[in-house]
């Protein structure tokens, strides 16, 4: 017995009558006939007694009819569920971010999470050496980082990457109120000598670190942005961030927190870009989150 066999003895059942079970079908009467005679072969039993009252199953019928009954109503709820993950499936986003976007990033979130609440948003903070892999393995379907844009251009083909700028940033120190860098306008190389330093430890962080404070000491290096901050804030180090990386932080905003331009001997610029697989392009939900992290890029 098959699902349309099935199906079949359900809808006579339903009915008490082969030709309007046929005309629900869209099936001959002689096709629901055939069919029903060859169960009854196959299981040696008659499933329905014809009279006068219509076709009615037999005690066998009954039982055999509440069987196909169990099984197509599993077998509903088999497409019903298959149907819901598939349906959750186009509602994941997954965005990697560099770590100088992460604050930004999570605000962007809160932002989208508001408009589109049905799509369930997965961050992940991805060092800039290993976003572009993540992107053409399916990791994740956005990427957020900065990049120089010739190393964009010869890897576009290579690695199936597409790309938008989405901000160009420049490079600040981070002080806190305790610290003598606290109240400079701007800060230069020189005046970094012989300061600690907390560095991100990424690629990013350690090449400022010895392109720009050769003389610094490193008290530590942490992938932790909450150790970083604290000991920035403690007046203990400071370190490289960008413009935008603690804006809309509350230390920032009440003070404790100094965002200083670096200029050696003018600011050093940074472009941070939208990644997204070329095969694929930016889904409606990742262009939404894309123009949420623009929005408060810019203001």
């Amino acid at each position: 017995m098959n699902l349309e066999q099935m199906k079949y003895l359900v809808e006579v059942a339903k009915e008490s009558s082969i030709t309007k079970a046929a005309d629900k079908l869209h099936l001959s009467p002689s096709a629901i006939s055939q069919s029903i005679s060859q169960l009854e072969k196959e299981f040696g039993v008659t499933i329905f007694s014809r009279s006068r009252h219509g076709t009615i199953p037999t005690p066998d019928g009954k039982f055999i009819v509440s069987k196909a009954y169990e099984i197509l109503k599993k077998m509903q709820e088999l497409h019903e569920e298959l149907a819901s993950k598939q349906q959750a499936k186009k509602h994941v986003l997954n965005v990697g971010c560099a770590p100088a976007l992460m604050y930004i990033v999570y605000d962007a979130f809160l932002l989208f999470h508001e408009e589109f609440p049905e799509t369930n948003v997965m961050i992940r903070e991805i060092d800039q050496d290993h976003i572009l892999e993540e992107l053409k393995n399916g990791h994740i379907d956005v990427g957020l980082s900065p990049f120089i844009e010739y190393e964009l251009s010869n890897l576009q083909h290579e690695k199936g990457i597409g790309y938008d700028l989405l901000y160009s940033g420049y490079v600040c120190v981070c002080a806190g109120k305790k610290s003598s860098l606290y109240y400079k306008e701007f800060i230069t190389p020189d005046e970094l000598t012989n300061e600690k330093i907390v560095i991100y430890n990424s690629k990013g962080g350690r090449m400022f670190k010895d392109k720009y404070a050769k003389n610094g000491q490193i008290l530590f290096s942490s992938n932790n942005i909450e150790v970083l901050r604290s000991a920035i804030l403690d007046g203990h180090a400071f370190s490289f961030i960008f413009n935008f990386t603690f804006k809309h932080n509350a230390d920032v905003k009440n003070g404790n927190l100094a965002i200083i331009p670096f200029k050696n001997p003018e600011l050093i610029y940074q472009d941070f870009w939208t990644l997204y697989p070329l095969t694929k392009g930016l889904s409606p939900e990742a262009k939404e989150f894309k123009e949420k992290v623009k929005f408060l890029l810019d203001q």
